[in-house]
């Protein structure tokens, strides 16, 4: 009789272990095909890559010349602003019976001093600027005698092709390989794996002959593993050129260029920082920009009246609603005030890719600055009414 409730409670944990027992086993088993997924995705990423780099490696073989063998046409491009040194690609070329170092104008537009040098270690010295009325890409008239590349209309879906330059800029030589994807009247949409700082290669076909030149790369949301990553170059040929005053255009719009480039980065990071912590003080007092270097100060001392209230410990149910009102009108005003700097500077923005002498890249520049400027706007508003709608301090 004594060892009853003994047995009674023995068996009762019995019942309850084999009733967690499915549980921790759908657990285990649920943990288990998650990792199997996991190992099964590091699996096909594996087994994907091995198969790109052999397709590279089988067009690779098809072409019987080398970076070496072209270096003579393959420049590095160094630009020197007030906001540091920047590296992109070039090439040599002859189009209409003349000789051109080819870039794309968003490598240069903007700089102080620019200097080009062959990756055999020649420099060159170009005698005028050209720049293409609707595509993103310049050429510098060089002098008579100089060895370029051909230029060619002549490509088809599927065709190999060689991308030659530096590797993000940095001056290291990278030959990668890819095929023709798509193209039309004005881009070519090729697989070869280039970064940014390939802007300004030569795209080139079996015969040395350049079909185009490595502009920009395009991410979209439609791979199986996250972003699938389309790189485009523009095509050389039927193009309109526009002869420029360099050190005037450059003067008056590059910039322009940069400053704006550089102002909706420094706006996009102030936001985020600023969403994940309402009462983050800002780090941009001394900012290039006026504008936000006023806000950046304005909202730091409301972020500092703020945490005095916060000090002030006991108070009445008043003087928290009153102390709530207040930071809650703050904030408003602060996001009001940052978003009416977005919106004037988009204004300008709008109303200066309307000057007659901009080429079609940066009047498309300044347009995709307005409409990043206004998106920006519209975010700061909505993150202001929310704040304005926060109780941040309660009675325990």
């Amino acid at each position: 009789m004594e060892n009853r409730p003994l047995i009674s409670v023995l068996n009762l944990l019995c019942i309850l272990l084999l009733a967690c027992m499915p549980l921790i086993a759908e657990e285990e088993e649920e943990a288990e095909d998650a990792e199997q997924t996991a190992e099964q995705e590091k699996l096909e990423k594996k087994e994907a890559m091995a198969k790109r780099r052999a397709a590279e490696q089988e067009i690779k073989s098809q072409f019987k010349y080398t970076f070496n063998d072209i270096s003579k046409k393959l420049v590095t491009v160094t630009c020197d602003s007030r906001r540091g040194r920047s590296f992109g690609s070039g090439f040599v070329a002859t189009l209409d019976g003349k000789t051109y170092l080819f870039t794309n104008q968003h490598v240069i537009i903007g700089a102080d001093q620019i200097s080009f040098k062959t990756a055999y270690g020649d420099t060159l010295r170009p005698r005028g600027v050209e720049l293409s009325t609707t595509r993103d890409i310049a050429r510098l008239l060089l002098a008579d005698g100089i060895e370029g590349f051909e230029i060619t209309r002549q490509m088809s879906i599927g065709a190999p092709l060689g991308v030659f330059g530096n590797s993000a800029g940095g001056g290291v030589a990278t030959e990668l390989y890819g095929k023709v994807t798509s193209m039309s009247s004005e881009i070519i949409d090729v697989s070869a794996d280039f970064v940014s700082g390939n802007s300004g290669s030569p795209v080139l076909d079996l015969e040395q002959k350049a079909i185009g030149i490595a502009s920009y790369v395009q991410w979209s949301i439609d791979d199986k593993y996250g972003s699938k990553t389309r790189r485009f170059c523009y095509r050389l040929t039927d193009n309109q050129w526009k002869s420029v005053n360099w050190k005037k255009y450059n003067g008056k719009y590059g910039r322009l260029y940069l400053e704006n480039k550089q102002l909706i980065n420094s706006i996009v990071e102030i936001f985020d920082t600023w969403y994940d912590d309402p009462f983050r003080r800002m780090t941009a007092d001394t900012h290039p920009d006026s504008n936000i270097r006023k806000w950046s100060i304005e909202h730091n001392r409301i972020i500092n009246r703020i945490m005095r209230l916060s000090d002030k410990g006991v108070a009445s149910e008043h003087q928290l609603n009153n102390t709530n009102e207040r930071i809650q009108q703050d904030l408003v005003d602060s996001a009001d005030a940052l978003s009416a700097v977005c919106r004037s500077r988009a204004r300008q923005m709008r109303m200066l890719s309307t000057q007659r002498e901009l080429t079609g890249f940066l009047r498309e520049e300044f347009e995709k600055f307005a409409d990043q400027l206004n998106s920006a706007a519209i975010r700061i508003d909505r993150y202001g009414k929310k704040l304005g709608t926060v109780k941040y301090f309660r009675f325990k």
